[in-house]
């Protein structure tokens, strides 16, 4: 079993640890390791396409939460408007809606892990309905994102995550002269017109 299936795993086990008489203490940890699970199960997705395996753990670092979490908003809201635009139909509306699951799920559990982790309110008490409901949405998300993983639209989704952006058709041509300005010697003269 994948580490992020075993921390799935885990949740769901901490999430049920004292049905009795729930811990608070259990109930938070099982948000919190349902959270990173779908951290981890997003960053494995990710570098599992990196042809070098045993670079694929250092390419993992470099993901960020913060920008996990924008992305993920991002996606959500470019599949909404493209939604209430009609401009989606088909397997496609399909598809985006999948990817809109799997990124919201993300953003709600890391929502709920930083009020789980950091938020000590003693007037919050987390239930076992809620706990339950949080880790099945986590679960909802592994499945669902394991029938669009081969779509392009969900491999780009993956991309995003690491915060690249797409550059606009004026940028290569701005960096390439950057490019040219850093590599002539400050102490060399540009040469003007009509100079060879």
């Amino acid at each position: 079993m994948a580490f992020p299936d075993d921390l799935l795993q885990l949740a769901q086990h901490l999430a049920d640890l004292h049905p009795e008489s729930p811990h608070q203490a259990s109930l938070r940890r099982a948000v919190s390791t349902a959270y990173y699970a779908i951290f981890h199960f997003l960053i494995t997705e990710a570098t599992s396409n990196w042809a070098r395996k045993e670079l694929r753990a250092k390419l993992g670092r470099c993901f960020d939460h913060g920008t996990m979490k924008s992305a993920s908003e991002t996606k959500v809201g470019q599949i909404n408007t493209a939604l209430k635009r009609g401009a989606l139909a088909g397997e496609d509306k399909m598809i985006a809606i999948h990817i809109r699951t799997v990124a919201n799920a993300f953003v709600q559990a890391q929502q709920r892990r930083n009020d789980a982790d950091y938020n000590m309110d003693t007037e919050k008490d987390w239930t076992p309905v809620e706990v339950a409901t949080h880790v099945a949405s986590v679960t909802e998300a592994f499945r669902i994102w394991n029938i669009v993983r081969e779509e392009s639209e969900a491999q780009a989704y993956l991309v995003s995550l690491l915060g690249t952006r797409e550059r606009r058709t004026s940028e290569p041509q701005a960096a390439g002269a950057d490019n040219q300005r850093k590599q002539r010697d400050p102490g060399t003269p540009r040469a003007t017109e009509g100079q060879h």
